[in-house]
């Protein structure tokens, strides 16, 4: 469930890791995404190449949030890590497109 700002400041001041809800959501995405690229591809994946995949997803998220919490000298805070990164990604990409 999500958290009040509040409730989050006291479990991290308490040594809890919380996990992004932005990140915890991308789950829910991410299945949904390879729902689609299965339907699209006319693929048949078993539950076990689905969880798999979501794996190497979910993995991928946890690593570029806490790579960027520790970047920028906030330890494990893997809510400012994803917030960074999600960032840093729209930023690349609207560079990438001359928007800015």
């Amino acid at each position: 469930m999500p958290c009040r700002n509040e409730a989050i400041e006291y479990f991290q001041e308490n040594g809890l890791i919380i996990a992004p809800s932005k990140a915890v959501n991308a789950g829910g995405v991410a299945t949904s995404s390879l729902e689609m690229s299965q339907n699209s591809m006319r693929y048949s994946w078993a539950a076990e190449e689905v969880d798999a995949k979501l794996k190497v997803i979910m993995k991928s998220i946890h690593d570029e949030s806490a790579k960027a919490a520790a970047e920028y000298g906030l330890g494990y805070d893997l809510v400012a890590g994803a917030n960074i990164a999600g960032f840093k990604k729209i930023a690349e990409a609207m560079i990438a497109q001359g928007v800015i």
